[in-house]
Order: structure tokens, then sequence, then C-alpha cells
């Protein structure tokens, strides 16, 4: 018997949770992403040289690494909801502060910060995921929440245009800081734990998917494992290697395609709006690979194809002829394609390790691949610097993330056989040392 839908209302689970965590991911895609936008402004009146601001860039992803494992415990030991609500309060007031710095050091502690306030907000939302929607449902449940990757360049890229072209680069930290710190009472009245605190749900769909959810972890064997060994499993090492080398590209993009625009002449104001362009595209990609993943209950090769292609039109750039269209043109597949990774990617723990080291596991895959954020912009940076150009770095980063996809390749996770909403696996890959036969 399937899951009561009671329409598209603030007691469909699909809207509230979902609903106010997007806008929450969003929030905080803003803050961390709308430095791409500044720096053309920052580097004039900071004197900051390109591998400076790439430096100061990726002192994000120090502090969003060290608190991975961390949080992801924390969250599997208190609650989702608060840990979310604390963080949200931290980098909104972290975010207005950047509109204070004045020197290369400031920045990069300014950033450090930041990641640290946002480090563990993937792993708590994917934790709250877990608790609230089926194995069948995951991939697009991720994919909702993580449609704010794409819709924040959608708002940062005109809005902070916009800002810019009318202010300065402080007012547009600013500005775009405050919407957080008023969307944490939103958060604080709608969101719960888990279906059971929900009295806002119909009774019978609340029993009924609390039923399924419990049947579920009942597939997955408990294991008693130590931190170590956890994060020493076979299947996190590989994901965790294919994650890092796929943000090397993402973030090398998210930083500096602002700049690669501008300095091909745009008026910022242009690039603003041409930097929206490819999260469109990055929207459609997401949700029918996620729909598509759920449908065919297959995740590895929906998140290695994605990720192929986005790495392929990183290649192609370096032989478009100097060509603005071409550029934009292909840098609007490789971010679109890489969008449709995350449905898939992130539904793949949750169907392989125990809800209680979930957080942990989610915690060492998004911490490892965040290194990868600092990799990215410092390698743009540099590479920009050595050559005049960001070619090469783009070439670079196409390549590694080819490299991700023959990493992940060996992944394998046995199919579960399903009878409406239930499902039932065969057996339960965490609890074995080797990989089990793929699909």
């Amino acid at each position: 018997m399937p899951v009561v839908n009671p329409g598209f209302s603030f007691g469909n689970r699909w809207v509230r949770i979902l609903g106010v965590a997007m806008v929450m991911y969003t929030l905080a895609i803003i803050d961390r992403s709308n430095l791409g936008m500044a720096i053309p402004s920052m580097r004039e009146e900071l004197g900051m040289t390109p591998t400076a601001i790439g430096r100061a860039a990726g002192a994000y992803f120090w502090g969003y690494l060290v608190m991975q494992v961390p949080i992801g415990r924390i969250v599997n030991l208190w609650s989702p909801k608060k840990v979310i609500f604390i963080l949200m309060l931290l980098w909104s007031v972290i975010a207005l502060t950047t509109a204070s710095v004045t020197t290369e050091r400031e920045l990069a502690i300014n950033r450090f910060m930041l990641g640290l306030a946002e480090g563990g907000l993937l792993t708590s939302v994917l934790v709250l995921i877990r608790a609230w929607f089926t194995r069948t449902e995951r991939a697009r449940a991720n994919a909702i929440i993580l449609l704010g990757l794409v819709i924040a360049p959608i708002i940062t890229g005109p809005l902070s245009g916009l800002i810019l072209t009318h202010s300065t680069w402080r007012w547009m930290f600013i500005i775009e800081g405050i919407p957080g710190l008023l969307w944490v009472i939103v958060w604080w009245w709608a969101i719960d734990d888990h279906p059971r605190q929900a009295g806002w749900m119909n009774s019978g769909e609340r029993e009924q998917l609390v039923r399924t959810l419990d049947a579920e972890t009942g597939d997955i064997v408990a294991v008693q494992e130590s931190l170590l060994s956890v994060m020493w499993h076979p299947f996190i090492i590989l994901l965790s290697l294919y994650n890092f080398f796929a943000l090397v590209g993402e973030w090398g993009i998210h930083v500096w395609y602002p700049t690669v625009l501008k300095e091909a002449g745009l008026p910022i104001g242009v690039v603003g709006l041409v930097a929206a362009l490819p999260a469109v595209l990055g929207m459609l990609t997401m949700t029918l690979v996620a729909r598509s993943s759920d449908l065919r209950r297959e995740r590895k090769w929906h998140m290695i194809g994605a990720t192929m292609i986005s790495g392929c039109a990183l290649l192609l750039i370096r032989f478009d002829g100097g060509s603005i269209l071409a550029t934009i043109c292909l840098f609007a597949v490789a971010t679109g394609a890489l969008a449709g990774r995350f449905g898939p990617l992130w539904a793949l723990p949750s169907e392989v390790l125990p809800p209680t080291w979930l957080g942990v596991g989610i915690g060492v895959i998004h911490g490892v691949g965040s290194l990868g954020g600092v990799v990215g912009p410092y390698l743009f940076g540099l590479v920009r610097t050595q050559t005049g150009s960001f070619s090469l770095a783009l070439s670079m980063a196409g390549a590694l993330m080819i490299l991700g996809c023959l990493i992940a390749a060996p992944l394998q996770v046995r199919q579960r056989t399903v009878t409406g909403c239930d499902q039932h696996e065969s057996d339960n890959v965490f609890s074995h040392p080797e990989i089990q036969n793929d699909n």
C-alpha cells in the first residue's frame, strides 16, 4: 500500500520538510558562493593576485572539512533540526562580516570561519532526509534540497550584479547575508526530526511512513564497528575519492567562472546574468537524473554518467578557439551535467550504512570531497597567474573528473526488490569487507 499523499499543502512532507530545507540550503550556497561575483572588485580594491584570492577562497574548505565527522556524529546522537538551526545562525552572522575584510589574511580567516559554520550542514540535511523519506524517494528528495546548488547561482548572479552595478562588494555581502538570519525562525517552526513528532501530518500517513522506514532500517544489519573502521570502509574510501576529484572542477568553476567572463570583456551586470544560465540547465538535469535513478533503482552509473559528461565538456573548452559563445555553452553543459550527480550520489550512503553511522559516513565522504574545494580554486588561480589564462586549469579539472569516475566504477551495491513502497535488500554491503556484486 503506497504512502498517502495529502496534496500540495504545508501538511505534505515533500512541501514542508523539503521546501523549507531547500530555501535554507539555497541561502547557504548564496553566502558561500557570492565571493565569485565580488572577486573582480575585491582584487582591484584590496590589491590581491589571483593566487592570493584562490588561497583565501580555499580556506573555506579547510574549515568545512574540520566539522564533517564531528557534526556527523553529533547529528546522529542529538537532533538535525537543532544542529542546522545553530549552524544557520552562525554562518549568517559570519557571511555579514565578509563586508569588513581589508587584507588577504582577514579574508582567509573569514572564509575559514564560514567553512566551520557550514561544515556539517549537508551531512545534517541528509540525515534528516533519511528520517523522512523511503529508499524509493531519496534520490528525488536529495535532488529537491540540492536544487539549492543550482537555484543559488540563478539568484546570486543577477542580484550580485545589480548590487555591484549600483553599490560596492561590501554592501553585496551585507544584503545577501541578512535572509539567513530571518529564515531560522521559519526553520524552527516548520521542521521536526522524525515523522513520529509531526503533529501536522495526517495520522494514517504518519503511521504508514513510520512502519516503512522501520522496516527499511531492519533490512540493514547492525554492526559493532569502531569509528576508524567505519571511516576506512572500502565503500566510503572509493566514494570519498570520487567526490574529491569531482569537487576540484566544480569549485574551480564556481569561484572563477565570473572572472573568466569578466576578462572576456563582458560588463559585470551581464556577467551576473550569463553566470546564472548554467544553473537553469542544472535544475533540469538534477531533476531528471534523480527521477531516473529512483525509477530504475540505480545510483552509481547515473552519478558517473553525469560527472563524465561534465569532465568532457571542460576538456573541450581548450579547443573552443577563444569564442566566448562556445565557452559559455560548454560551461553550461559542464555545470548542468555535474548537477545531475547529486541525487544518486547522496542516496548511496543511506542504502549501505546503518542509521547510527550514516552521519559519520556522509561526513567522511563530504569532508574528503571538500578538499577538492581547497584544491580547485587554488589550482585555477595558480594556473591563471603562471599562464595568463584558465585554459590549462579547465583541462586539468576535466581530466580529474574523469579520473574520479574511474575510481567510482568498482562501487557495487546489491539490488533491492521492491513491492509498492516497501523494499528489501538481499544482503548488506556494509557488513562485509569485500565489495558485493553489482546491480
